[in-house]
C-alpha cells in the first residue's frame, strides 16, 4: 500500500496570498499605531526616501517585488546546495511565510495588548531566523523522503513495462 505524501509546504498560490496579506496588514498596523514610522526604521529607510515614499501602503509593491526576488534567488541556492529539486520554491515562500506571519502576531500583540517581551523589533530578528532554520531543516528532510520514496516508485513502475 502506497501511502499519500504529506504536504510540508503551502502551494505557490496559496502561500504568495498569505504573504500579501501579511504585508497588507503590517501596513495598516503600520498606518494605525505607529502613523507610518515603520517607514523610518533601518531597513526601509533608505528604500522609501529614495522612492519618495511615505505611507506604508504605497510600499507594498517593492515590498513584494523584493519577497518575489528573495524566493527565487534563495529557491535557486537550495536547488543547487541542497540538492531539492522538487518544492524549492515552495519551502522558501512557506519559510517566509511562516517569519512574516510570526512577525505580524508579535505586531499585534506589540500594538493592541502591550506585549513587551522583546523591546525592539530587532530582537525578534534572531527568534524568526531560528524558527525559519527549525522548519526548513524539518520540511527538507521530509522533501528528501518524498523524493526517495517517488524515484523508488518509478524504478518500480519501470521495472513492471520491461
Amino acid at each position: 500500500m502506497i501511502k499519500k505524501a504529506q504536504k510540508v509546504t503551502l502551494p505557490k498560490t496559496i502561500g504568495w496570498i498569505i504573504l500579501v496579506i501579511l504585508v497588507l496588514l503590517d501596513a495598516l498596523l503600520d498606518i494605525i499605531f505607529a502613523k507610518g514610522g515603520g517607514l523610518e526604521s533601518g531597513i526601509w529607510k533608505p528604500i522609501s526616501y529614495f522612492l519618495g515614499i511615505k505611507n506604508p501602503l504605497l510600499m507594498i509593491p517593492f515590498v513584494l517585488i523584493l519577497f518575489y526576488l528573495l524566493v527565487k534567488g534563495c529557491a535557486w541556492i537550495v536547488k543547487k546546495i541542497d540538492k531539492i529539486t522538487i518544492g524549492a520554491e515552495e519551502l522558501i515562500l512557506t519559510t517566509l511565510v511562516i517569519a512574516y506571519g510570526l512577525f505580524d502576531i508579535w505586531l499585534i500583540l506589540f500594538y493592541m495588548f502591550d506585549f513587551r517581551l522583546f523591546k525592539n523589533h530587532y530582537y525578534l530578528i534572531p527568534v524568526l531566523i531560528l524558527v525559519g532554520i527549525i522548519y526548513e531543516m524539518w520540511a527538507e528532510k521530509k522533501l528528501r523522503l518524498q523524493s526517495l520514496l517517488q524515484h523508488r516508485l518509478y524504478l518500480r513502475v519501470s521495472k513492471r513495462k520491461i
